[in-house]
């Protein structure tokens, strides 16, 4: 009974945790996460279909290119939200930071596209395993990407300013919107006009540019004009540059990681393989996703804890932890258990599920592992430790690479997703042993 009437009173107390900022926030992530995790997984049995599995195959090569924007993005998209929460009461401040922003990624965005520019021929006709006839296509749609990537990384600007100042129903609104016209534009496209690769990257990046243009002008909007601060932008940039080298320094060897099985795999499989490949690392790595709402909700909270007291709210952080197992960790256990039956009824097609299913399953147990780690990841940065990251990293990058040592480059799909158990399994453990350490001090 006593449990009983706790679980009515949380129910009755329902509406007035979700009148907190950081609840809306945390719920309109979630939701906007699910919608567009759902969109993605149901819609990629249509675009096989549409394109069949080389030409997905030439997808998922060009979208194994990602790397490169998330790499130039690396310090700046986790300390924009920090630097923003800290002066989100100075209009002027801000602004100040948001020009310093906008400069810097006008610049490295244009650096990515002319360089994606100018590797195209390399990478279609040399490094990617195609067949003769597909180099061409490939070729046409890694130029046509270039382009999208240079409008989403521009439009993560406005993404982390949004989220410093907690503004995140609005931030979320708009990626479930522009997402699902996304979608919807490309299968569009392929269903009535050319079902080649291409077509798919030049929809995407269509909606791209459209949804880049239309944030611009709301964040203008929200910030206003203010007095010329000009004057004081070499203070401003020189403090941020010296605390994303550092960080950048770590999450570019975290990104080496995160990305060596598809860099690895995209040289010694065929793309039909790489594909599938794809298709079930994007779906387990989605349930890693499902920890953001929170995460992207409580970093703010956890840096004004910080700020404030010296060290995170325990509350704070079994909030964190606790909604982590409930909508991240507990589902991809989930699915991890019916995983053949899952692949085959979404997918409908034998050899991915022949061919997907063991990896899978280990990438959703990596995905367990690295959200426990993630927890502990948000407290790092906010504390300012980026030197932390870049060692963390290291370690994890000297196993993935023993990995592959060991078990050799011809070990195909499955290679993948050793790597990811492998290095989610050390930064766990490692972040672990740093906590105790900082929570004894």
């Amino acid at each position: 009974m006593i449990r009983l009437g706790n679980l009515l009173s949380s129910i009755a107390r329902l509406p007035t945790l979700l009148a907190s900022l950081t609840a809306r926030n945390a719920a309109s992530s979630f939701v906007a996460l699910a919608w567009l995790s759902l969109l993605s997984m149901l819609m990629i049995p249509f675009y096989i279909r549409l394109l069949g599995v080389s030409e997905w195959g030439l997808v998922a090569a060009c979208a194994s290119l990602q790397i490169l924007s998330n790499f130039i993005d690396s310090g700046f998209s986790q300390i924009l939200p920090r630097w923003v929460a800290l002066v989100a009461n100075h209009p002027a401040r801000l602004r100040q930071y948001v020009i310093v922003f906008r400069r810097i990624y006008i610049c490295l965005g244009l650096t990515m596209f002319l360089t994606l520019q100018a590797s195209a021929g390399y990478l279609a006709h040399r490094w990617f395993k195609v067949p003769a006839e597909s180099m061409d296509g490939l070729e046409m749609a890694i130029r046509i990407v270039s382009l999208q990537f240079f409008f989403q990384f521009f439009n993560n600007l406005h993404i982390g300013l949004w989220h410093g100042l907690q503004h995140q129903v609005l931030a979320n609104f708009r990626a479930c919107g522009f997402g699902t016209l996304k979608h919807l534009t490309a299968l569009l496209s392929l269903q009535f006009l050319v079902p080649e690769a291409w077509m798919y990257t030049l929809a995407f990046a269509s909606i791209a540019f459209l949804e880049v243009t239309v944030n611009a002008v709301s964040v203008r909007r929200l910030l206003g004009r203010g007095p010329d601060t000009a004057s004081q932008d070499k203070i401003t940039l020189g403090l941020l540059l010296k605390e994303v080298s550092i960080l950048s320094a770590g999450i570019l060897v975290g990104l080496l990681v995160s990305q060596l099985d598809r860099i690895i795999l995209s040289r010694t499989i065929d793309v039909a393989e790489f594909g599938i490949y794809t298709v079930v690392s994007t779906f387990a790595f989605a349930f890693l996703q499902l920890q953001a709402p929170v995460t992207r909700a409580y970093f703010p909270v956890i840096v004004k804890n910080i700020q404030t007291n010296g060290q995170v709210s325990a509350a704070h952080m079994k909030r964190l932890v606790g909604g982590t197992l409930v909508i991240c960790i507990l589902p991809a256990l989930m699915t991890c258990w019916f995983a053949p039956q899952i692949l085959e009824l979404w997918l409908q097609d034998l050899t991915v599920v022949s061919l997907g299913t063991a990896p899978f399953r280990l990438l959703l147990f990596a995905v367990v592992l690295n959200s426990l780690y993630g927890c502990i990841y948000q407290v790092i940065v906010a504390k300012g430790q980026s030197h932390k990251i870049l060692q963390f990293n290291l370690i994890s990058l000297a196993s993935a690479l023993l990995v592959v040592y060991l078990y050799g480059t011809d070990g195909g799909v499955m290679l993948g997703a050793f790597i990811w158990i492998t290095t989610s399994l050390a930064q766990l453990m490692l972040g672990i042993l740093w906590w105790f350490k900082t929570s004894q001090q």
